[in-house]
């Protein structure tokens, strides 16, 4: 294995791999795994991974797990990417893809993360799992647990909505509403993790991170070992952004490719602590005052764990963020149904709704190749239904055929 230890993002702390751990104790930072670029350097390359059988697990020497640990797996990864033809065409845009991570087993990319979270669990013989969600995380952790025999706890939010309840419970995990800000949940599950020997798989756990990055990965794989010039995705915590700069940084290191994309970050205007800290020069995100009531409900962190490694790299490799408003987000979730055929939930719309935004900005330029990350499936969570749907039409059984002629 050539997982050789975590990095702190931050301040670039070095930590051994024998020990689970979450935060750097110097500045409290997320941790990155690192690994032995040098040993593996010619001995992976782009010819090797290819010739493999589709799925996340191809990447298996990126990743912290032993060559002979079988994975906790459910069919994750290899999500497709599609050529958004008519929506692109329909804004000026020659060369837009769409990454179709809602075709994940439970339905988001979260599984990406949480196959290497338990298979790091079984491996290292802890028994009990868990995570703090607003719904998707929860999905597929619970799933997972189920899968690998462990038993699995679920912070979730007081308000959290009783559709997304239904998906947490049906596997079994033990489930429990917490009264309080989201936020907190974060600090308390590790808290909890240390004293009770149950591996929190949370947002930007380190060996989730692992996993997310593949979705980088197999973008480059998609575009024929190449990187377009954007990538577009939502961010709440910030994982699943440090997570993409990883897996491009780490196939540069390689020599896969040459270059890195930069990323446009987005999230919604009711909760928008990394656009904010970005657009206005800060060091470092503030925690929102108030908690989020934006239908993008996943990306309602109001103090996300890593902001600062996001608004860090935004800035070290040219990127960007931006904010949209709810309603935008709904345009771009009816469009690309209706245009492209792909149902998302509005976390994996906003991605579309951003991009719309940066080329009237003049940022993104209408012919450069841009990726949009769609995290999630949308029959979990439609988001505003009333705008989405068309009142159907209601004809007597002998009217039916000159209805139709006249549709």
């Amino acid at each position: 294995m050539s997982f050789v230890g975590y990095k702190c993002g931050i301040c670039g702390e070095e930590f051994s791999p024998e020990e689970v751990r979450y935060r750097c104790e110097v500045c409290n930072g997320p941790l990155l795994v690192t690994y032995d670029f040098a040993g593996l350097a010619g001995k992976v390359t782009a010819e090797d991974f290819a010739a493999r059988r589709p799925g996340l697990w191809k990447y298996r020497e990126l990743l912290p797990v032993n060559p002979s640990t079988e994975p906790v797996s459910l069919g994750e990864g290899a999500t497709p990417m599609y050529k958004a033809g008519t929506l692109g065409s329909s804004e000026g845009l020659s060369n837009l893809f769409i990454k179709d991570d809602g075709r994940n087993p439970t339905g988001a990319f979260k599984d990406r993360g949480t196959t290497v979270g338990m298979t790091v669990a079984v491996e290292r013989g802890i028994h009990s799992v868990g995570t703090v969600s607003h719904g998707n995380m929860g999905t597929s952790v619970a799933a997972y647990a189920a899968r690998a025999g462990r038993t699995c706890y679920l912070l979730v939010p007081e308000n959290i909505t009783t559709e997304r309840l239904l998906y947490l419970s049906i596997y079994g995990a033990k489930v429990i509403q917490v009264v309080g800000r989201y936020d907190s949940l974060y600090d308390k599950s590790l808290s909890i993790a240390k004293k009770k020997d149950i591996l929190f798989i949370n947002c930007d756990n380190p060996f989730r991170i692992e996993g997310q990055k593949t979705m980088a990965f197999e973008i480059v794989e998609d575009l024929g070992w190449d990187v377009p010039n954007w990538v577009v995705a939502p961010a709440s915590s910030g994982g699943m952004v440090s997570a993409l700069y990883k897996g491009f940084l780490e196939f540069k290191e390689l020599g896969i490719v040459t270059d890195v994309p930069r990323i446009a970050v987005v999230q919604p205007e009711d909760a928008q602590p990394i656009v904010s800290a970005f657009v206005n020069g800060t060091e470092s995100v503030e925690p929102m005052e108030h908690e989020s009531d934006t239908i993008v409900r996943s990306l309602g962190n109001p103090y996300p764990p890593s902001g600062n490694l996001v608004l860090k790299l935004l800035r070290e490799l040219d990127g960007t963020a931006i904010a949209v408003s709810d309603e935008e987000t709904t345009s771009a979730q009816r469009d690309l149904a209706r245009m492209e055929g792909i149902c998302v939930e509005p976390a994996g719309a906003i991605a579309l709704a951003a991009l719309r935004r940066l080329v009237k900005l003049g940022r993104i330029k209408r012919s450069e190749k841009v990726v949009l990350v769609a995290s999630g499936f949308g029959f979990r969570d439609v988001g505003d239904a009333d705008k989405l749907i068309d009142k159907p039409v209601t004809v007597d059984m002998k009217d039916l055929e000159s209805i139709v002629a006249k549709s």
